[in-house]
């Protein structure tokens, strides 16, 4: 999964033919994220912004907007980076920000920080490992082979999460944790904001899938290339994230998250009572991000204790 995932983000002509996120529904999305950052942020003095992955730009286009227009003596004080590895994602993102240009920078390593850390759909891009009654599976000429668990990590990891039901694949991902505790790391004071679907505890049939063209890819074992994924477990980034001084300020479905937003509720409002087309067709999307996406999608925040 890892090697296909590098080669789908690295080589793709173009990102986002086989998926859609929720910052291209519509901006109020954007402005949700940043009303919270303004909350969390408005008394740093030199507060920093860091993206995990910035997509087509979108996001911290609507981002900028929004801190620009409502609160713009906090949007001067503003330092926006994106953390990208994808060199044609780079292109779209500083095309689609070349109004921000002088507001934002992009950085191959996380750096030291004071401030908001956050994703949307970044930790689902992580390999997974299925294991099950003790044994983990490889492939081998496309075809499933089972073989015992040598990782200690992975069975502590297991342990931890009371993964222990029989006949169960169970999906451990070790990339997740180690990143979130390199975040933590570099986050000296501040906030990390997780968007993704994801669950806490895992369905028994597993999460692991592929997309293409908006369609689910029946063999993910293919040589073809195409978006595969696996759904978050936030359960691990919570229990670990403890470890790592992360406490817990919300976990909830991306629908509460949203709701909770001034700006994202007043707008939901005013488009119900509209009559222009593009009323409609916003309420239309704002409603795909409230209703087939509100409860799949979850949203914690957590913030770095200062021990």
């Amino acid at each position: 999964m890892k090697e296909k995932t590098e080669e789908y983000y690295t080589k793709q002509a173009y990102i986002g033919l086989d998926f859609f996120t929720s910052p291209e529904l519509d901006r109020t999305f954007g402005y949700a994220i940043g009303e919270l950052i303004f909350k969390l942020l408005k008394d740093y003095e030199k507060p920093t912004i860091l993206e995990l992955g910035g997509g087509n730009g979108t996001l911290a286009y609507d981002i900028f907007s929004f801190l620009e227009t409502n609160y713009p003596s906090f949007f001067h004080r503003v330092k926006y980076l994106i953390y990208e590895f994808s060199p044609m994602l780079k292109e779209k993102q500083r095309e689609r920000l070349f109004s921000f240009a002088q507001k934002v920078d992009w950085v191959d390593d996380i750096p030291e920080i004071s401030g908001f850390i956050f994703s949307n759909e970044f930790f689902d891009c992580f390999p997974v490992r299925i294991i099950r009654d003790g044994k983990e599976l490889y492939l081998e000429n496309g075809r499933e082979v089972w073989m015992p668990v040598q990782d200690e990590r992975a069975m502590e990891y297991m342990s931890r999460l009371n993964m222990k039901e029989k006949q169960v694949a169970y999906e451990v991902c070790l990339d997740c944790v180690d990143f979130l505790k390199k975040l933590s790391e570099r986050l000296k004071k501040g906030y990390i904001f997780t968007v993704d679907y994801g669950y806490l505890e895992q369905p028994p049939f597993g999460t692991v899938v592929g997309f293409k063209g908006h369609r689910m890819v029946k063999d993910i074992y293919s040589e073809d290339i195409f978006d595969i994924t696996a759904s978050v477990n936030f359960k691990a980034l919570m229990e670990y994230g403890r470890d790592f001084g992360l406490e817990v300020v919300f976990f909830k479905n991306q629908r509460d998250f949203l709701l909770s937003s001034d700006t994202f509720r007043k707008e939901l409002e005013r488009l119900i009572q509209g009559k222009k087309m593009e009323d409609i067709e916003r309420l239309s999307r704002m409603k795909t991000m409230l209703i087939s996406m509100g409860e799949r999608f979850k949203v914690l925040l957590q913030k770095k204790c200062i021990l």
